[in-house]
C-alpha cells in the first residue's frame, strides 16, 4: 500500500496543475456591467458545452438583447453563427484572470463564480 499511494498521490496533482485549453476556459457565465450617459448596462455571455452561446443585454433593467448562437474555436479565432438568421461573424479572443476580452465588442466580461 505504502508503495501504490505516492504514484497516486502524484497522478492526481498533475491533473489539477494541467492548464485549461482556451475552450475548457470560455465555458461558463460572462458578465459586464457599465454606466453610460446615467443608464446603466449589463450584458450576459453563457458558452456551453454544446458549443450554444446566450446573449442577454439590459438597459436600466429593461432586456435589450435576447439571441443565441453556436460557436466555435479556431486556435484563439471564436466563430459565432447567429440562430435565427445564420450571420457569421469572428473575433479574436483572449482570456485571463477570469477576464474575457473579445475584438469587436466593446464590452469586458468578467467570470461570474458560481
Amino acid at each position: 500500500m505504502a508503495i501504490i499511494l505516492p504514484f497516486v498521490l502524484t497522478s492526481c496533482s498533475k491533473d489539477k496543475d494541467e492548464p485549461q485549453s482556451l475552450e475548457q476556459q470560455l465555458i461558463g457565465k460572462w458578465v459586464s456591467t457599465w454606466t453610460q450617459d446615467g443608464d446603466n448596462y449589463i450584458k450576459t455571455a453563457i458558452f456551453s458545452e454544446d458549443h450554444q452561446l446566450f446573449l442577454t443585454g439590459y438597459k436600466n433593467d429593461t432586456q435589450n438583447v435576447r439571441e443565441s448562437h453556436t460557436w466555435s474555436l479556431d486556435g484563439n479565432t471564436l466563430k459565432l453563427i447567429r440562430n435565427y438568421d445564420s450571420k457569421e461573424e469572428t473575433h479574436s479572443i483572449s482570456i485571463k484572470d477570469d477576464v474575457l476580452t473579445l475584438s469587436g465588442w466593446r464590452e469586458i466580461y468578467h467570470r461570474e463564480k458560481e
